[in-house]
């Protein structure tokens, strides 16, 4: 569970002594109530650029975090990050929060979870979300594509940073393109996109198969056509056949996750298809399921602390921490088509 946030972490050289302010200050030549300003960006102007880099430069090198404790008594904030978390489907959430967590404590603040339920629409209204940031007063907001234009902008306007400040290349579009490219490099023209047929908002789902459909455009195929897909025998069974009707075969499809993808690879069983030869199947998450079934399903594969990685390094931004070495890994270094036996 959380660490204490009232120290910076230690260092070697402190022999595992946790780093302090007082520290920072004595290496860069300043008194405590300098670093607390700089690292606080607490009247920041009223210091020559050069202490103000004397100090930062300082904080970096003995690895100092800031106390959270202590941005809240100057902030006027709790030492919480509150992470939001839309209304998907996504399996492997829980891979994604526990990596966050961990991220989020190295710079000693609590993780608060937020799920943003379907009832949990923008309106002229306050918002569960923008009610419990008003009764947190959190450090931060670490956004996983669950916040509306005019909550950011709320959130914002109070002085709460919403995270990451910089977005990188949307994954749901890399996930898209891979599934795309993929299908059509095993010699498939025909294409189509299976979202999951549930009551939830997909907006990786929407995103992915956008993807999809933007990669036909540029290779000149017929647009994708959109399945909706049960998980259930005789729905996803309806769902392949109606687009056997309109697209004939061979036809590739793209599926929103492993699930989807089994229940279509089944469906193309009681039809009397071939797959991959009639119908070929690719999923997305890498599930232990798919890997098991026979066929073996072919998968979209991510490294799930790699795909988080950009939100470490917003984190150490925004509170003033180390930055881990090397750059943000490549969409290409962490999301892979693990292949199988379904294309």
């Amino acid at each position: 569970m959380p660490r204490r946030p009232d120290a910076g972490r230690a260092s070697s050289p402190f022999g595992g002594r946790r780093v302090t302010s007082v520290d920072v200050a004595r290496l860069a030549g300043v008194s405590r109530t300098t670093v607390s300003d700089v690292l606080n960006d607490q009247r920041v102007e009223r210091y020559h650029p050069n202490t103000v880099e004397r100090v930062r430069n300082a904080a970096a090198e003995l690895g100092y975090v800031r106390s959270a404790a202590g941005r809240a008594l100057v902030m006027g904030r709790s030492d919480f990050v509150v992470v939001v978390v839309p209304h998907v489907t996504y399996m492997r959430f829980q891979d994604i929060i526990e990596a966050l967590t961990s991220h989020i404590e190295d710079f000693g603040f609590s993780t608060v979870v937020h799920f943003k339920g379907a009832k949990e629409k923008e309106s002229p209204g306050r918002s569960r979300l923008l009610n419990l940031v008003d009764t947190l007063r959190p450090a931060g907001v670490v956004d996983l594509g669950g916040l509306s234009a005019r909550e950011v902008a709320i959130i914002e306007e109070n002085s709460c940073p919403v995270i990451p400040q910089e977005e990188p290349v949307d994954v749901n579009v890399w996930i898209g393109l891979l599934q795309a490219e993929h299908l059509h490099s095993r010699g498939f023209t025909e294409l189509a996109y299976a979202f999951l047929s549930d009551a939830r908002d997909e907006p990786y789902g929407r995103a992915r198969s956008t993807s999809v459909a933007d990669y036909c455009a540029a290779e000149g195929l017929t647009a994708p056509t959109h399945l909706h897909v049960p998980i259930e025998s005789e729905g996803a069974r309806e769902a392949l056949a109606g687009l056997i009707e309109e697209r004939g075969c061979p036809v590739g499809v793209a599926c929103h996750n492993d699930e989807v993808a089994i229940a279509v690879v089944f469906a193309a069983h009681r039809l009397g298809l071939r797959v991959p030869d009639d119908v070929a199947v690719i999923g997305v998450e890498g599930g232990d399921l798919g890997q098991v079934v026979a066929p073996r399903l072919t998968t979209v594969l991510g490294d799930v602390a790699a795909s988080v990685q950009h939100v470490r390094h917003s984190l150490a931004q925004t509170y003033g921490g180390s930055v881990p070495p090397g750059e943000i890994p490549r969409l290409e270094d962490v999301f892979r088509v693990l292949s199988g036996e379904t294309t």
